[in-house]
């Protein structure tokens, strides 16, 4: 079968990296023919071309289209209205995410949608169109109960099966597919605080007012500690610079984003994971560290941690002080994340419901 495969693929975001090769490793694996929407500014980026290993047609990307016989929406949190408001943002996002979609609804073939959040469903333009797919599709499954909650209230029909977050399945892969990427070693003795840096402006301010102070006194009381410093995207010299700087008394090291299972191999080595987005924390909570999560867009985020059973570990950016991040830091410094492995296999779920030969 000729599949194609669609999502937040058209930038450099380590989650959804991770997505995109757990899906396409899967159906390669299975004997089907793979390839990614291609379109030139929405499609799959140079970046995950580069290290899926994929040559993506985009002089041609709509007769590609036309020549899959199935679409499948890989997970992600994009099933949403766009974060700005505005028709230019909405027809945006439409084109970004729906416009592939409605040449299988109108030629009624298969459509997957695996894993993804959903809601809140609001607007005209992208909302309509993602209803009609998922109650088109074959299969739909969403990683959390309000995503459920959300397509019903929503008016879907189908049949949408809760499952859990794909990136749950990290460990899996680590241990299989990607057993050759070298372990990240640190000095003997020492512990990994490892903060994830942010480059929107209104973040990175409030990291500096506020988280920065708090881990400088963590340190000052840990002295066990190493600060080390990553990015969950590729990111330009000088945030890294504005970062080291910040911290520069306790020479915190960079780790500069590139391969993105490099990450995921100096993840599995952190102690405590300082975040403020989602799937920093969801891979460093499934690889058994200990999180922190101080979310600037909080809903998706909540949801995750409510789901694993550690609602505490979670609040919004716009709530914190500098007390309240010091405070946990020391709560959670020594209780490393385990997660149920019924969760697990409702990660494999997303996976194991794509189409067959």
């Amino acid at each position: 079968m000729k599949i194609m495969l669609h999502g937040a693929t058209n930038m450099s975001n380590y989650g959804d990296f991770l997505f995109a090769e757990f899906f396409y490793h899967k159906l390669k694996k299975d004997g089907h023919d793979v390839e990614f929407y291609a379109h030139p500014r929405y499609g799959i980026s140079d970046y995950f071309a580069r290290y899926l290993k994929v040559t993506p047609d985009r002089q041609n990307y709509w007769e590609r289209v036309k020549q899959s016989d199935c679409l499948v929406f890989i997970s992600g949190g994009y099933f949403v209205e766009p974060r700005k408001p505005g028709l230019i943002a909405e027809v945006k996002h439409y084109e970004r995410y729906m416009k592939p979609a409605t040449y299988f609804l109108r030629h009624n073939k298969p459509i997957y949608v695996l894993g993804v959040g959903a809601g809140p469903f609001s607007n005209k333009l992208f909302s309509l169109q993602a209803r009609k797919v998922l109650n088109h599709a074959t299969v739909v499954t969403v990683r959390d109960e309000e995503s459920k909650r959300y397509c019903n209230a929503f008016g879907v029909q189908n049949d949408v099966i809760i499952t859990s977050d794909t990136a749950l399945l990290i460990g899996e892969f680590l241990k299989t597919i990607k057993s050759n990427t070298p372990r990240f070693e640190l000095d003997e003795g020492r512990k990994m605080l490892l903060l994830h840096l942010d480059s929107n402006s209104e973040v990175k301010a409030k990291i500096q007012e506020v988280i920065v102070p708090a881990i400088r006194c963590f340190l000052d009381y840990n002295r066990d500690y190493s600060l080390y410093i990553a990015a969950d995207g590729v990111k330009e010299n000088a945030l890294y610079a504005e970062y080291q700087k910040m911290l520069s008394d306790y020479q915190p090291r960079i780790l500069v984003y590139d391969d993105p299972w490099v990450l995921t191999r100096q993840i599995e080595r952190a102690d405590l994971i300082v975040t403020t987005k989602l799937h920093m924390g969801i891979v460093g909570s499934a690889l058994g560290s200990s999180v922190v999560s101080f979310p600037f867009v909080p809903q998706k985020t909540k949801r995750f941690y409510k789901q694993i059973g550690e609602p505490d570990r979670c609040i919004p950016l716009t709530d914190i002080n500098q007390d309240m991040v010091l405070e946990m830091l020391e709560k959670y410094k020594d209780s490393r994340i385990q997660l149920p492995e019924e969760l697990i296999a409702k990660a494999r779920m997303n996976l194991e419901l794509l189409p067959r030969n």
